[in-house]
């Protein structure tokens, strides 16, 4: 449990350096750590065995085609590639958990005034909760943050691209595609088109408890996912992940109207992709699986708004950075110690 909490506090301090010495570059010390801690942990996590076996499965160029292992080819075509380069899985995890928190990173750095506290938010947040343990879908989770810039410049084919890779390394990238064309309909964010839209994936969510209405269109080998009691056990409205979304989204909403600033534009977008992880939330009503995972794909964006939030709170800067701090902490505290998740977390071992 020191580890984690060490890292926390590791994370506390570089972001305010980042802060009060304007050193943005303090960010890739901060992915770093980050990625260190992913790539050198030994059953570690919740997804370390299954990977494995995955990667022992995969030996050669032709399972690409065959149908052998049901994984997308640009990540199976990387695990033969280091096998075939004679590398081990260890080797292969280090590897990949540095690619993801380097494109992470240079992200953040690219498009966010203080990155460090955007990964330190991350860490608190997805890296334990998500991408720690689930390794496609943390790389997608990054891939696709660098669509985004392409929704606001009005190119389509870069982001269509964009989501093109991301869907080489998980098939659930291609549900980021009506990203574009809700951004387009809607335009600016409003309480108006807000209620609209929840309301509208209230609806669904009312109906999609009901399987008997729907699960003759489902494919066969996806069905489990509606019907199975291990998958359609979640709490939907009464989630409290829910709940604290709407709460950020809420304020995003509320600040960004006065803000009068460059970058109004970029936090409506990033406004309107974080409302796509919340309807989901509620238009898959208790489907847990597939609800929480179509809204992760939306949700990453989270980590850019919470200090857009904290920034515009007050006009004293200080006490900005302080309580945007505290929150972090809570979340983390909330989310990995008292939801008993760092039981899967300890203790931290590492390959050597």
């Amino acid at each position: 449990m020191i580890v984690y909490i060490g890292v926390f506090f590791l994370l506390v301090t570089l972001g305010l350096v980042d802060v009060f010495f304007d050193k943005k570059k303090i960010v890739f010390a901060s992915g770093s750590v980050l990625g260190l801690m992913a790539g050198l942990r030994y059953y570690t996590g919740y997804d370390f065995t299954s990977y494995q076996e995955y990667f022992f499965k995969a030996n050669s160029f032709r399972q690409l085609f065959d149908g052998s292992i049901r994984l997308e080819p640009g990540y199976l075509f990387f695990v033969v590639l280091f096998r075939s380069l004679g590398f081990n899985y260890y080797s292969f995890v280090l590897i990949f958990s540095l690619i993801t928190l380097a494109g992470l990173t240079y992200f953040l750095y690219k498009y966010v005034r203080y990155p460090s506290l955007a990964i330190l938010y991350y860490y608190a947040r997805y890296f334990l909760a998500r991408d720690m343990g689930q390794v496609r879908a943390s790389l997608v989770a990054v891939i696709l943050l660098f669509a985004i810039p392409y929704v606001l410049k009005r190119q389509p084919l870069k982001f269509l691209g964009i989501i093109v890779i991301g869907a080489m390394f998980h098939y659930s990238a291609l549900l980021f595609i009506p990203v574009y064309i809700l951004n387009m309909i809607i335009q600016e964010l409003t309480l108006k088109k807000t209620l609209l839209l929840g309301f509208s994936a209230l609806f669904m969510g009312i109906v999609i408890q009901n399987p008997s209405l729907f699960i003759d269109f489902v494919p066969e080998g996806y069905r489990n996912y509606f019907t199975s009691p291990s998958h359609t056990s979640g709490h939907w409205l009464m989630y409290p992940i829910l709940w604290m979304q709407c709460l950020i989204f809420g304020g995003v909403l509320f600040f960004n109207q006065y803000n009068q600033s460059m970058d109004k534009k970029w936090y409506n977008l990033i406004a309107t992709i974080y409302l796509l992880a919340i309807l989901a939330l509620v238009a898959m009503g208790r489907l847990e699986t597939v609800g929480g995972r179509i809204s992760t794909l939306f949700a990453t964006v989270e980590i850019l708004l919470v200090p857009f939030i904290f920034n515009k709170l007050s006009r004293y800067h200080l006490f900005n950075i302080i309580a945007f701090i505290g929150f972090t902490f809570i979340v983390f505290i909330l989310i990995f110690i008292l939801s008993g998740m760092y039981r899967q977390y300890i203790p931290y071992d590492t390959i050597f």
